[in-house]
């Protein structure tokens, strides 16, 4: 299995640094980050979903130096950002289906995972309503299934169980559990307390580093 390994990571914007020469070791299994609020954990998520560019220092993935192995990682990726602009016009189905072409599954697979997932989360019922639709929670939902389409190797979730009532925000635990069993999986949650027994590691995002919870 896979690991992504960060060295000398800085990303900036404008004259703020926000993470500052960040070097670690991701191996399979559950990465909690957690650290202040503004301290830069969804910063670091988007980096390592390559949604952002690092401005010095680089990521490897599977022995393979970005940005010559981008390409590689992002066919074994999911993401699942804290907020994120979905298309209204469409059904929850069709976007499913759009991403999970995005990653190179067919039709028939994307819909088969998709229904898997969607019915393990409590959202099966409302896949062929509108996105428009939706509340905030099941938006979360929406956003986190589409993360697991395609057995992603790499996790990155930033807050996935945020507005769930507690039973809801256990079975993404659980799928999340689940998946950290043959994939590296890093993620912001305030559900940390609770999946720490599981976790390889326990990381503190602070003043630009990271360290050790």
């Amino acid at each position: 299995m896979a690991s992504l390994i960060l060295e000398n990571i800085t990303k900036s914007y404008g004259r703020k640094t926000v993470l500052d020469k960040i070097s670690h070791m991701f191996p399979p299994g559950l990465t909690l980050l957690t650290g202040p609020s503004g301290a830069g954990k969804s910063t670091l998520l988007r980096l390592i979903a390559t949604a952002e560019k690092p401005g010095s220092g680089r990521m490897i993935w599977d022995d393979t130096p970005l940005p010559a192995g981008r390409a590689a990682l992002r066919r074994v990726l999911g993401y699942a950002p804290q907020a994120v602009d979905l298309p209204d016009d469409l059904t929850a189905r069709e976007f499913a289906l759009h991403i999970g072409a995005l990653k190179g599954l067919d039709r028939v697979a994307a819909d088969r995972q998709f229904g898997a997932i969607t019915e393990a989360i409590g959202l099966h019922a409302d896949i062929n309503n509108r996105i428009a639709s939706f509340s905030g929670g099941m938006r979360r939902r929406l956003v986190f299934a589409q993360a697991l389409l395609g057995a992603p190797q790499l996790l990155a979730l930033d807050e996935p169980t945020a507005e769930l009532d507690g039973e809801t925000a256990r079975r993404l635990g659980a799928l999340i559990l689940e998946r950290a069993r043959t994939a590296a999986v890093i993620m912001t949650t305030h559900l940390a307390d609770e999946l720490a027994p599981h976790a390889v590691a326990m990381l503190r995002v602070e003043a630009g580093r990271v360290a050790a919870a």
